[in-house]
């Protein structure tokens, strides 16, 4: 069936003139509409698209990171006189962070200023930036063919640097990801892409800006693929991903550098005597998730059901998050408020210290253990007040802190406890392996965030005790996940609706739900064909002879012929022409698309060697019924639980 090419509007979004004709000799738009073909098909069409994305989603991320720098050193720094540890600290260098008093008591006022300022953005001009992000692009994936405003990536940007430069609790992976992902959308509206390859386009942008804010390209391009189901893959995103990342990891290196994100100790590794203590750590990282999964779940449902705008929600989430630290640096003075500055903006040089092993300047005292603990709670819950209320960061850079926390936490213990098992430098080991296994559990993505992890770390010498942490964490948290816009695989998701009853309507022969043809000689009276009708259970007739059928009746038309005269009518004066004809080797789907085409309801099968003989009749009803009870997962509430 061909179809007739759209005629161009005032308002189409489709380019025209010589950039139109320059995509056309890429093989952009075609004479079937602008459909693309597919990846493995055609690699070149892939990058031409995958190639600006990257490029973009890199300048985004070095545009953010910067911005995100320099607020932070006036605000934080320079106003309320914080030291920060940093990541990507030499091993042999020293890791420092602290505070004083009174200035320190800036810390709320300055926190919920830029919850407010970013507030008024959210509320005003870009809702959409509201939370973590991630979220918001994987709904317009699954359920707005991956339609995301040109507004939101900037305005992402804007308000997640407010929230987290001035305190905020919260990763940068959803700023970045955002950027990504908008520009994906905008890039494949720009060149009339399909639903189903703008929403290829969208995931690619994510992949590449995650992957590059983290200097983790193929943790970045799989994490595309990986995070929009909580058991599943997205094939279709793996080479415009890969490619995409490679471009934007390349970019942002140009600014910051090509070395990895976190330094990890020399000589690190693992024994076969402590496998049994990292599947503990995946246990607990897996115990810790599903908490924090309740506890910030639980949060944003009690800020949503405020009726208050929602810029007053997002400053009251950075007030009590303020609260919570300025209480911790008062409680707990160990390790020089190691618990209360860590539980402000991202947290990377926490995990850097963590990981060289320099928290309690090269020894560990139960005490020190005990204030570590305390600041994963502390971190759980102002990021729940920060992120829960509305206020603009990501939860994977969080999630981060939390897990080498909890690694640092546990590793120490068992260096306590079992000193011939676990040496001093193996806690660094089991911050790494807690920072895979927190994350990879809640967020479903285990394959991803194992990838990722161990390029941000910079080595493979914990890739076994991570693999068994990871996957513990991952099944021992069950159905319990962090992004609820996430769908079970891609049999749930809206996004390939169309797709699969294409391909299950193209799979069935429709030989298979046709049915008998039941025929009247043209010289039967529309009495005789209305108890012919009534005793062989069928609506449609054919009129003739088999092999030389002359037209079809339908119930209907013989029921308006007045009851006086229905003996009297012949069936040959009633008869209507013959509907559609498709072969019987045809499939539902093409016998649907003649049926459409023809605007048509009844269809005629005919023999494949015979193609006047009809062997069947088959209806849109019974074509449409094979698609009843198709599992499709509904629209989903943000106040539901994450499980």
């Amino acid at each position: 069936m061909s179809v007739p090419t759209p005629v161009s509007s005032p308002t189409d979004p489709r380019p025209t003139g010589t950039v139109r004709s320059l995509l056309r000799r890429w093989g952009f738009l075609t004479a079937r509409g602008g459909d693309i073909r597919t990846v493995s098909r055609d690699l070149i069409r892939w990058a031409v698209i995958a190639v600006p994305i990257g490029l973009v989603a890199g300048l985004g991320s070095a545009l953010f990171l910067f911005s995100w720098q320099e607020t932070t050193n006036f605000l934080l720094v320079d106003i309320v006189g914080i030291t920060y540890p940093y990541a990507g600290a030499p091993v042999t260098g020293v890791v420092v962070w602290g505070s004083s008093f009174p200035r320190i008591l800036l810390l709320p006022v300055v926190m919920t200023g830029g919850a407010l300022a970013a507030g008024l953005l959210i509320q005003y001009v870009a809702p959409e930036t509201a939370g973590h992000g991630t979220d918001e692009a994987i709904n317009s994936f699954h359920r707005r063919e991956g339609k995301v405003r040109r507004r939101v990536p900037f305005m992402k940007i804007v308000t997640s640097v407010l929230t987290l430069a001035s305190g905020g609790s919260g990763g940068r992976e959803g700023p970045t990801a955002q950027v990504g992902a908008g520009f994906g959308s905008w890039w494949a509206d720009l060149l009339h892409l399909p639903a189903k390859d703008r929403r290829i386009a969208l995931a690619t942008g994510l992949g590449a800006g995650v992957g590059a804010i983290f200097k983790a390209p193929l943790g970045g391009a799989i994490y595309a693929a990986e995070i929009m189901y909580m058991g599943d893959f997205e094939p279709e995103v793996f080479v415009p991903a890969i490619i995409a990342s490679v471009v934007s990891y390349s970019t942002y290196g140009l600014f910051y550098g090509f070395n990895t994100l976190f330094q990890t100790p020399a000589g690190l590794g693992w024994t076969v005597d402590q496998v049994p203590l990292y599947a503990l750590l995946g246990l607990l990282c897996a115990a810790s998730g599903v908490g924090f999964i309740w506890l910030y779940g639980s949060t944003e449902h009690r800020f949503s059901r405020l009726r208050l705008p929602l810029a007053l929600k997002v400053t009251l989430g950075g007030l009590a998050s303020s609260a919570v630290v300025l209480a911790t640096w008062f409680l707990l003075p160990e390790g020089n408020h190691f618990a209360a500055l860590a539980s402000v903006n991202v947290g990377y040089g926490f995990v850097q210290a963590a990981m060289l092993g320099q928290i309690g300047a090269g020894s560990l005292t139960l005490i020190l253990l005990i204030v570590l603990g305390l600041s994963v709670l502390v971190r759980m819950v102002t990021t729940s007040f920060t992120i829960g209320s509305g206020g603009s960061a990501g939860l994977f850079g969080t999630s981060v802190v939390v897990g080498a926390l909890i690694g640092s936490t546990l590793g120490g213990l068992f260096h306590l406890w079992l000193p011939g098992l676990v040496s001093l430098p193996d806690v660094a080991a089991f911050a790494i392996v807690g920072m895979m296994s927190f994350f990879g559990g809640i967020s479903k993505a285990p394959l991803a965030v194992l990838v990722m992890v161990v390029e941000m770390a910079g080595g493979y010498a914990l890739l076994l005790p991570a693999m068994l942490a990871i996957f513990i964490a991952y099944a021992a948290t069950g159905r319990y996940h962090i992004y609820t816009a996430q769908v079970t695989n891609r049999l749930a998701s809206p996004a390939h609706r169309e797709e699969l009853r294409a391909w299950l309507l193209e799979g069935t022969p429709v030989r298979a739900i046709a049915r008998p043809p039941v025929g009247t000689p043209p010289g039967a009276t529309v009495q005789e064909a209305i108890n012919l009708s009534s005793q062989s259970g069928v609506s449609l007739l054919l009129v003739g002879a088999p092999d030389a059928w002359v037209g079809m009746l339908r119930s209907i038309d013989l029921m308006k012929v007045p009851p006086e005269l229905r003996g009297k009518v012949l069936v040959a004066d009633l008869a209507r022409p013959l509907p559609v004809k498709v072969t019987e080797n045809a499939n539902a789907l093409e016998t649907l698309r003649r049926l459409n085409a023809a605007q048509a309801d009844v269809a005629c099968l005919v023999s494949v060697s015979a193609p006047d003989r009809v062997v069947g009749l088959v209806d849109r009803q019974g074509i449409l019924h094979l698609l009843e009870g198709e599992p499709l997962e509904g629209p989903i509430d943000p106040r539901s639980p994450r499980r």
